[in-house]
């Protein structure tokens, strides 16, 4: 059998370590990760191999040459420009001319690949991709199969909703020479997203092999250090290319042991180094070839490249540094800096936590490097998350953040594009709307400040004048506490597409900016009536309904410090005069405004929260409207518009909802439960009564003005319908896991599979969602009693606890 090694990445989430070596070249222990891979397929006699390459090819070849030092023969095929997983190696189907495997060059395992290899003749497959169990799946293609290890699904690094199964693709393939008739010659074009789910639609014999033993893809900083301390910990099984002089002590041949060095294992240290008097290696300390570490230095959980110099008395925690490096004495290095390739530190720099400094970089003396020289990372937890990207007010989120994160937006925007700007009128958020302003500036991008308003009023900008984009930044309550979240928006005003925001975190981590000459920086200009063309173009779509002139009597109930003056102008111009406005300070009560709704005999109260959302009805007598009911009062008076559009709802919603819609035009597509899937799902509507509450109260008062009815009647159209819900927390590590044995449990009910497992019975339905944000899952049921819907709630909340191996302990 051949094989073909994918050695093209440029491996950019390593960064500095890959500015001069390509990510295969990477060393673990002091070796290049392929050369690993090399050994793993020579185990199994697998030793012609193609090998294919793009970036940085000369580094690889000059190690590797033609293989024979290796025992293997090596066939090199560069491609110019890339190809794509698939189309690289569709680019040496010349030399793979029977049935072959695939294998990344900068991954480290210790599968038996005999054992795949047989799998996939016994299935007479024509692709069989290799399969591991992983804690966390985010950052994989999860993959689904069934019994017989026939594929069903893909999901390429799914959210958590979406995670079905801790089951992902290792990018290790075999393959039979008749898939190059589906891939294109010399076009960008990837297994994964591409080939395999062509294979699927076709029905093709697609499989997936389930291997057992260890699978590290070394994709960021984090895990790169993680996987050498794995190695030294026995995890998985290689060749480790030195001498076990005492239990976890690692020395490769030529390197010279001296008397009082303190060494706390495991340790690594490679040939040539000199390690003097005085020094202490701790745990997990790696040193490369020709190191030269001077008396009283301090190392531990730090890996050191070849050919540097550490001055005396440093102190290296948990750092890591590359080749050819002099760092002076008394230097301190906390956790996870990052020092590229020949960089010069004078004696007594601080290095603080985090930091990365590009390659070559001069640091004078008793400098304190808080930040990184060019481009940096900060630590590797995601930048998005379920509503956006939130943080505790100048701690986490801070202008420098904002100044960053606007130039990481910029650089996914073509220069000279415009993007909007709006806020809360918070002034935290205001001040941080014009931080962002100053780094898209930076970046070439033309701002258009609009202003304060609500994300609708922002949303509607971007669609009206045409931007590329906008940001959107408020304040929101997490756990009690202020956080602001900042919502980017993209040409259609919906939130980004999964995709874009990947490219902006690539960005931010790397701080791989755009920043243009000082004549070319983009210009600032202010709009000051975004809110005012939000509600003209409201007022124009009521009245072309036929807003009644004689509206209900209500209590309007909102924060005066939150969007209060154009709250008060909603209520002047869309609702009419006979509206109580009432607020209390900056929190107002359920309580104040049944109180208020009961003293004054109104017809219903209306409470508004933070950025025009977070609605609460209550009836004549002081009842307040649950969160289902108001969902499906929502879509009910959606529906009296008889029009014939269409209305994206969350996969969640109340089972009778379709039955609102019956004798309407209006039409329901069950979606994802993020934004995004639900506004990409709607047309036709001006606005999303399901994420503009002010738009939903517009139109649930048109629906009772229009049948003349009163709130309570216009509920009584609503079939009864009882939900039960449960939130079980878990371990982050955990969910994938318990995903995969809940559909496993499942297997014979009717399921689907549009947003977390939703479970069909003949009592309802209960759907199961990993939240996005926090370590837990949230349980919904459904049912037409509430007997039944707590019975199914019951039922499945104790599956999740029973799979949930930290609440068993």
């Amino acid at each position: 059998m051949k094989a073909v090694i994918m050695a093209g990445g440029k491996g950019t989430r390593l960064r500095p370590l890959t500015m001069q070596t390509p990510k295969p070249m990477v060393p673990l222990l002091n070796r290049p990760c392929m050369e690993y891979i090399i050994e793993l397929l020579k185990k199994h006699n697998i030793t012609d191999i193609a090998v294919t390459v793009q970036y940085l090819p000369e580094v690889i070849r000059d190690y590797f040459g033609n293989g024979s030092a290796f025992g293997v023969n090596l066939h090199y095929f560069e491609e110019t420009e890339p190809l794509g997983t698939a189309g690289s190696v569709r680019n040496a189907s010349s030399f793979l001319d029977e049935t072959f495997i695939v294998i990344s060059g900068d991954a480290l395992t210790d599968f038996n690949l005999d054992d795949a290899i047989a799998f996939h003749r016994e299935r007479e497959s024509i692709a069989t991709i290799v399969l591991t169990e992983v804690d966390s799946p985010l950052e994989y293609g999860v993959v689904m199969t069934d019994q017989e290890g026939r594929i069903t699904r893909f999901l390429e690094k799914p959210n958590w909703s979406e995670v079905f199964s801790d089951t992902v693709n290792t990018g290790i393939y075999i393959l039979e020479p008749d898939i190059f008739e589906l891939i294109p010659a010399k076009q960008v074009y990837d297994f994964s997203m591409q080939l395999f789910p062509q294979l699927l639609e076709k029905h093709a014999p697609l499989f997936g092999y389930i291997a057992e033993g260890y699978w590290s893809d070394i994709g960021n900083l984090q895990q790169y250090r993680e996987t050498q301390f794995d190695m030294l910990d026995h995890k998985v099984q290689v060749h480790i290319a030195a001498n076990e002089i005492a239990p976890g002590i690692f020395v490769e041949n030529h390197t010279t042991l001296t008397d009082r060095v303190t060494y706390i294992g495991p340790v690594y240290i490679g040939a040539h180094s000199t390690i003097s008097p005085g020094t202490v290696l701790g745990e997990y300390s790696i040193i490369g070839s020709s190191n030269q570490i001077l008396q009283g230095t301090h190392i531990e959980r730090t890996i050191l490249w070849d050919n540097n110099q550490i001055g005396p008395d440093c102190d290296l925690q948990s750092a890591l540094v590359c080749d050819r490096n002099l760092i002076g004495q008394r230097t301190r290095m906390q956790e996870n800096a990052v020092i590229g390739s020949g960089c010069t530190l004078g004696p007594e720099v601080t290095v603080k936590s985090n930091v990365k400094l590009w390659p070559n970089k001069v640091i004078l003396p008793s400098s304190k490097v808080h930040t990184s020289i060019i481009w940096g990372e900060q630590t590797m937890h995601q930048l998005f998350r379920g509503k956006g990207v939130y943080g505790i007010p100048n701690s986490e989120m801070t202008p420098e953040f904002a100044g960053k994160l606007a130039a990481a937006f910029g650089s996914i925007l073509s220069p000279t594009t415009t993007v909007g700007l709006c806020s809360s009128t918070h002034p935290f958020a205001s001040m941080m709307k014009f931080a962002f302003a100053a780094g898209l500036q930076a970046a070439g991008i033309h701002v258009l400040d609009l202003g304060t308003g609500t994300t609708a009023v922002c949303r509607n900008s971007v669609q009206t004048m045409q931007l590329n984009g906008a940001v959107h930044m408020r304040m929101i309550d997490v756990h009690g506490q202020d956080h602001l979240l900042i919502e980017l928006l993209d040409s259609q005003g919906l939130p980004l597409a999964k995709s874009l925001e990947r490219k902006i975190e690539n960005a931010f981590w790397q701080e791989d900016f755009i920043r243009g000459p000082v004549n070319q920086i983009g210009e600032y200009r202010q709009y000051n009536y975004a809110e005012t063309d939000y509600l003209q173009k409201l007022v124009k779509d009521l009245s072309s309904i036929g807003v009644l002139p004689h509206p209900v009597f209500a209590v309007l109930q909102y924060d005066p410090h939150d969007h209060g003056s154009f709250i008060e102008r909603f209520a002047s111009q869309i609702l009419g005069h006979r509206i109580i406005l009432h607020h209390n300070g900056t929190n107002p009560h359920d309580k104040e405004l049944i109180d208020t709704v009961m003293h004054t005999n109104a017809d219903f109260g209306i409470q508004l929260g933070r950025n025009g959302q977070g609605l609460l009805l209550v009836l004549r007598d002081g009842t307040q409207i649950a969160e289902e009911q108001l969902l499906a009062v929502k879509i009910l008076a959606a529906s009296k518009l008889k029009k014939s559009i269409r209305l994206g709802v969350p996969v969640s919603a109340p089972q009778i909802i379709e039955s609102l819609v019956l004798d309407s035009p209006l039409s329901l597509v069950r979606t994802k439960e993020n934004n995004r899937a639900l506004l990409e799902s709607s047309r036709g509507f001006l606005f999303s009564p399901l994420l503009d509450d002010i738009y939903a109260v517009s139109l649930i008062i048109q629906a009772m003005m229009t049948e003349s009815i009163s709130l309570e009647e216009l509920l009584s159209q609503i079939p009864y319908f009882y939900t039960a819900k449960e939130v079980i927390p878990c371990a982050w590590h955990e969910k994938g896991s318990m995903m995969r044995q809940i559909l496993k449990a499942t297997k014979h009910q009717a399921t689907e599979l549009i947003d977390g497992i939703k479970v069909m019975t003949e009592e309802g339905w209960v759907i199961i969602l990993p939240d996005h944000d926090e370590p837990l899952f949230r349980v919904i049921a459904h049912a037409s009693s509430e007997t039944n819907a707590e019975r199914m709630i019951s039922n499945y909340c104790n599956q999740l606890v029973r799979t949930n191996s930290p609440l068993r302990k």
